[in-house]
């Protein structure tokens, strides 16, 4: 007997309000101590320099020296610097301008959207903090490196944890990565507005504008050119397919792009590298360095000097205290006068708005297969 069936014979019916909608959102960056007391830096600084993407010392044996050296004397001097920047009443800068960010793009999505912060080295630790969004049934996941520009000591580590967390879970839903944003227009003009309100149209309020980047070994920037070529100073003036995720070479496209969009003369801003962590100068960091260049800019007569620290994305104790207290009394006492330092793009609202975007643009959009 054969039944013959038709369209009105078999009807398939799906509920779609009870699937997943909202799209889980995940900020990650490396954390903070939990206070200003030793101990807590000391566990702090013990995650992040324990990191073999941090530092990559071979063999192990004499990695585990170099920790023991630094974890006897770096956090006492660590801690005093954090006191110098902690907030009475916040506390971590990094921690609160992260929090501020994390809810301002939370209003601006909307609900459809569910951002959460993880930290790679302090709580919220970053699989965790994946974790509570896989339990919010989100149907995708974005993650977000909060470092402008790759490097495997940031972007690199922050998205291993997330994947190696993944790689644990029994259900896990699809996993976006926002590329590194050095160059996106987003990202480059909250941070071409925060300058001009700091130092004037065309930075026509200091004497010199000096980006400074964070620092990194030279070989790690050489280990991501794609061509087999050295990271030397040509990628100050070179950024192609071959070394297109060199950190140096990112660094000074930004550096470019934002001195183009503020129309300043080639010969009133500079770039340098800062927080360069080595012993006796056996690892060779990206130069120039910034503590250099606040003395050699001081005795060529710059008197106000303005600088942007543009691989941060938060105000933390290397913008606040490296630059805005330490490297302030640098320049000073080379025969500067007045050292401004520019706010990270932190939760500014264009910031904000285009942080959105960013993340927007990692959603799937419908596509009308009858148009």
């Amino acid at each position: 007997l054969t039944q013959r069936l038709t369209k009105k014979d078999v009807t398939f019916t799906l509920s779609v309000s009870n699937l997943p909608s909202k799209v889980g959102v995940l900020l990650l960056n490396i954390g903070t101590p939990a206070t200003t007391a030793v101990d807590d830096v000391r566990d702090y600084l013990g995650r992040f320099l324990g990191d073999n993407r941090v530092i990559d010392i071979q063999p192990s044996w004499l990695k585990t020296c170099v920790l023991q050296v630094l974890l006897n004397t770096r956090p006492q001097k660590s801690a005093e610097n954090y006191k110098r920047i902690w907030d009475p009443k916040r506390g971590s800068p990094l921690q609160f301008h992260t929090e501020d960010l994390a809810a301002g793009l939370q209003r601006h999505l909307g609900d459809e959207y569910v951002v959460r912060i993880g930290f790679q080295y302090s709580e919220p630790f970053t699989g965790d903090a994946l974790e509570s969004l896989v339990n919010e049934r989100v149907s995708q996941v974005i993650v977000v490196p909060m470092f402008p520009h790759y490097a495997s000591g940031t972007c690199g580590t922050t998205l291993a944890a997330v994947y190696e967390r993944a790689a644990q879970m029994y259900c896990v839903p699809p996993i976006t990565a926002v590329q590194p944003f050095f160059d996106n227009s987003s990202f480059l003009e909250a941070q071409v507005g925060l300058i001009r309100d700091a130092i004037g149209p065309r930075g026509e309020e200091v004497d010199h504008i000096l980006f400074s980047f964070h620092g990194l070994p030279v070989t790690q920037c050489t280990s991501a050119h794609q061509d087999g070529s050295t990271c030397d100073t040509n990628c100050a003036r070179r950024f192609d397919e071959g070394n297109k995720n060199c950190y140096r070479a990112q660094c000074h496209e930004t550096a470019r792009l934002l001195a183009k969009e503020l129309d300043l003369d080639t010969d009133r801003c500079s770039v340098a590298f800062q927080s360069r962590l080595t012993l006796r100068g056996t690892v060779e960091w990206i130069r120039p360095y910034t503590d250099d260049a606040f003395e050699s800019l001081a005795k060529k007569g710059v008197k106000r000097l303005a600088v942007v620290a543009p691989s941060f994305t938060a105000d933390c104790i290397e913008t606040l205290e490296e630059l805005g207290i330490t490297g302030r009394e640098q320049f000073l006492e080379a025969g500067g006068e007045e050292l401004v330092v520019v706010p990270c793009v932190n939760a500014s609202k264009p910031w904000i708005t285009g942080l959105a975007q960013i993340v927007r643009d990692q959603v799937p959009r419908a596509v009308n297969l009858y148009s």
